[in-house]
């Protein structure tokens, strides 16, 4: 794995109405920070932070602005996990150790929006990965140059005891093509078969991929989703204590079913992604 990416950093959520989606999540248990709107841009959102990582709720609120991909996925994939951020600490080291994987990285490219409280500029410098270089999933690289303004104590407590990403589950046609691709972006040491397909360790947090056919092994019970593959669906998140998570979302009349060590929530109750808390 190159050393210029050192783990999962944030999953993007697409949604349509960006309020609403708050309000899903914030039911769930989820602190929202407050909203940000990117400079030059149609998007804005609200981000769920953990110490290391976080996920992003995003949506257009400015459509004469330009959306980037967003419009599109959403009018054709719909609500729920739209893209995957990988961390680096130095974007320009990770697109030179990625060259040399002989992938074709697209960038640096710096990103910024204004910070109310604190006060200040949130600033990236992200390297997109062109999706012929990893069998169309979907990620990019992100790297934060002020992650001072990212996190406060407050926006890291949540009422349901999440406190990591944790993993995401993508569903693919054939899974050798995404393996041999994963392979050069994270080590080929750092993927592995399993029961359910494969399984990557970026460094912090999992990727699994799955097939349809196996897609029933890593979560049983649940239909393969009707989308475009390669799809992002499952979205794991850690939390301190499984028993306080589900009481939590009893209180809140929220229905959620233990399957193995995990606690399910579906899709229709988190703007399409399939949700799953684990033992932090």
């Amino acid at each position: 794995m190159s050393k210029a990416i050192v783990g999962l950093d944030h999953v993007i959520i697409g949604v349509n109405d960006l309020e609403a989606a708050r309000a899903d999540y914030r039911r769930l248990g989820f602190t929202t920070a407050p909203i940000g709107h990117h400079q030059g841009r149609a998007t804005s959102n609200y981000c769920i932070m953990f110490p290391d990582t976080y996920l992003e709720l995003l949506g257009i609120l400015r459509p004469e602005l330009d959306s980037g991909p967003l419009a599109q996925e959403l009018a054709t994939r719909g609500e729920g996990l739209q893209r995957l951020a990988l961390s680096t600490p130095d974007a320009d080291a990770a697109r030179a150790d990625l060259e040399a994987a002989g992938l074709h990285p697209d960038g640096p490219h710096d990103l910024a929006r204004p910070s109310e409280d604190p006060k200040g500029i949130v600033r990236f410098r992200n390297l997109q990965i062109p999706p012929a270089d990893t069998a169309n999933v979907r990620m990019f690289l992100c790297g934060h140059k002020t992650p001072e303004l990212m996190r406060r104590p407050d926006w890291m407590a949540h009422a349901n005891g999440a406190c990591a990403f944790a993993g995401i589950t993508v569903v693919v046609e054939d899974m050798e093509p995404v393996a041999v691709a994963l392979g050069k972006v994270f080590g080929a040491a750092a993927v592995a078969t399993v029961d359910h397909g494969v399984q990557v360790n970026t460094g912090r947090g999992t990727i699994s991929v799955s097939t349809p056919a196996h897609f029933g092994k890593m979560h049983p019970g649940v239909a393969p989703p009707d989308l475009p593959l390669p799809s992002y669906c499952g979205l794991r998140v850690a939390v301190s204590s499984l028993d306080a998570t589900a009481a939590y979302l009893r209180g809140e009349g929220i229905p959620a079913e233990r399957v193995g060590g995990a606690i399910r929530v579906a899709p229709e109750l988190a703007r399409g992604v399939l949700l799953e808390f684990v033992p932090g």
